[in-house]
């Protein structure tokens, strides 16, 4: 027997279907304006600026919904699907504000071009019963397929509508000048440099659309000559002489840098003693230069880090860009890979994810790596927890080291150690009791520290087992390590606090570079962007250009990359190094001793 779904306004007149329409828009409109943080719905009617943002953040929304309406006819399957795809959007809005403390940006909406490496690492982080929501979904779904069409919209009425929805729609992506003049008329504008308040003035939806408009996929943003020129020349001498000092080894170093997922010092939270973990850290920066590494980003956005690391340019230098290997259209990076490749390295980049997941199957090579070892060299059985095991990852790294050729440079990110942190299946259940844990912790937050600790002391025992086994080689090797990120650990940052008193996005992670042929220990904190110039100069390596210029900048007298001037400077040479454009400049600041 074959029942058909009633439309609730089938067999109405036209009149009556299109007043039932627009009161479904009007609801759909609604639900925007109540999951809004940027819409406050009790004081919508006294209020024009709050009308304004609720109209403009509804716009798209009601734009899909009548394109849905011309492509099914069905008024209640199109607007369920508008309101699960509006559902989704603020609860993965939500959901990252309150791990990351940064609101959806449209880069994140190309994870969902590689599905299942997205839902390899954030599937985790689904609640149980959001997958029991999902398959509700999924069922209403289907049966609203079963709901009789509109006889209000025959062909040429759904043609009409769906190329008006269109229109619509592309010229909204497209910021066309109708659109960015009403967005600015009301008032909503982006604030790169505060994302989740500009969401909150702007709205979710609002805010997505001006961030796509104001910082899209395209060219490294253009360069205040003037800043970099005066940054130069106030410290030329001292720049002068480093360029001139640089002098290369007999023999190039084999070079290996690991960035290590969400690793830092648990000791610098309350409570916890120093000394209880990162035992091998601790050992092995007696033997090398170690710190505190500030980086661009806090419980995620592992690529902001790995973009300075690999390219020694500051994430701020890009005038509100988050995610580089999806915002930039770059087809060949100045790198640290590419400055090693023109002296006679191997270049091959390890990590455990998919090769598409943050683009990095066409940013590996545009930066000038030669090999991209990624998920598919990992066997299922490697997995400890969720993800490949950095004791895997360490075998892999030491697998591509050859005794002899060429000098080799070996880029790995390890992925074992990334959240979630509030649930953690497969690890061993008595190695995960025994860990010790504050008191001042409540039996909610305690197993968010307990699986986190866990993780990082198996970091650190491959840290301990990649450089002892670095140390024995023949061949002289550099092993540079550090955290990428702080983890996603909110109810024990809440409860504990640091013991410096400072927030969490202002704490640092650990750094460490160990050199097989000199054992000194010295102690030097830095940030992410200074560590390729570090890592070049140690293996003596030179550039005679950005790498050179910007380590010799941060050991100048009198150097403050925090003071206004010369942080604009900073930017400046980053931009100009990026473009291709940085030679002349130095030529012209430097004379000579830049050639």
């Amino acid at each position: 027997m074959n029942v058909r779904f009633p439309n609730p306004v089938a067999r109405a007149a036209p009149r009556r279907e299109a007043l039932a329409v627009g009161a479904l828009a009007l609801a759909v409109a609604a639900l925007v304006g109540e999951l809004d943080p940027g819409v406050d719905m009790p004081r919508l009617a006294e209020d024009a600026t709050i009308l304004c943002v609720l109209a403009l953040n509804a716009l798209p929304a009601l734009t899909l919904l009548a394109l849905l309406l011309a492509l099914t006819q069905r008024v209640l399957l199109s607007t369920w699907l508008v309101a699960l795809a509006i559902g989704a959007l603020y609860s993965a809005n939500a959901a990252k504000l309150g791990a990351l403390q940064t609101p959806l940006l449209p880069a994140d909406l190309r994870l969902l071009a590689a599905p299942g490496a997205a839902f390899h690492l954030l599937g985790p982080y689904l609640h149980p019963r959001a997958l029991s929501a999902l398959a509700l979904a999924v069922g209403v779904t289907a049966l609203l397929f079963r709901e009789r069409r509109l006889a209000l919209l025959d062909r040429r009425r759904s043609a009409a509508l769906a190329a008006a929805a269109l229109l619509t729609g592309a010229s909204l992506v497209a910021g066309s000048a109708p659109w960015r003049q009403l967005y600015r008329s009301a008032g909503l504008a982006l604030e790169p440099w505060s994302l989740a308040e500009s969401a909150v003035r702007s709205g979710l939806i609002g805010g997505l659309l001006l961030y796509h408009w104001e910082i899209h996929g395209g060219d490294v943003p253009a360069a205040d000559r003037d800043a970099a020129l005066a940054l130069l020349r106030r410290h030329a001498p001292a720049l002068r002489e480093a360029l001139a000092a640089a002098a290369a080894p007999a023999e190039r170093p084999d070079i290996v840098v690991v960035q290590s997922e969400s690793l830092f010092d648990p000791a610098r939270l309350r409570a916890v003693p120093a000394g209880r973990h990162l035992h091998e850290y601790a050992r092995l920066a007696h033997s090398g230069r170690s710190g505190a590494l500030r980086v661009p980003t806090f419980g995620g956005g592992t690529i902001r880090t790995e973009f300075e690391v690999l390219t020694g340019a500051p994430l701020a230098s890009l005038g509100g860009v988050q995610y580089p290997w999806l915002e930039l259209d770059v087809d060949a990076y100045p790198s640290l890979a590419r400055t090693l490749g023109a002296h006679g390295y191997r270049r091959v980049a390890i990590h455990p994810n998919a090769a598409a997941f943050w683009n990095r199957a066409r940013a590996y090579p545009a930066l000038g790596f030669e090999r991209f070892v990624d998920a598919a060299a990992f066997a299922p059985e490697q997995t400890v927890g969720l993800f490949t095991s950095d004791a895997a990852l360490t075998e892999r790294v030491l697998a591509e080291l050859d005794d002899d050729g060429p000098p080799q440079f070996v880029f790995a990110i390890s992925i074992e150690n990334h959240g979630p942190f509030d649930w953690r299946p497969g690890l061993d259940a008595d190695r995960l009791a025994a860990i010790a844990l504050p008191d001042a912790l409540d039996d909610a937050a305690r197993p968010w520290l307990a699986h986190y600790l866990y993780l990082a002391d198996d970091a650190d025992r491959a840290l301990g087992r990649l450089a002892d086994a670095l140390r024995a080689r023949g061949r002289r090797t550099l092993l540079l390590f550090y955290g990428d990120h702080l983890p996603d650990l909110g109810p024990v940052y809440a409860e504990l606090g640091f013991d410096d008193g400072r927030d969490a996005h202002d704490q640092p992670v650990p750094w460490l570079l160990l050199d097989s042929a000199d054992p000194r220990p010295r102690r030097l904190d830095a940030r992410s962007w200074m560590l390729p110039g570090l890592l070049l100069a140690a293996a003596g390596v030179h550039d005679g250009g950005y790498f050179d210029v910007v380590r010799a900048l941060t050991h100048a007298p009198g150097f403050d990359a925090d003071e206004a001037d010369t942080a604009d400077g900073l930017d400046a040479l980053a931009r100009l190094q990026l473009r291709g454009e940085l030679d002349p400049v130095l030529r012209e600041a430097l004379g000579a001793a830049a050639g």
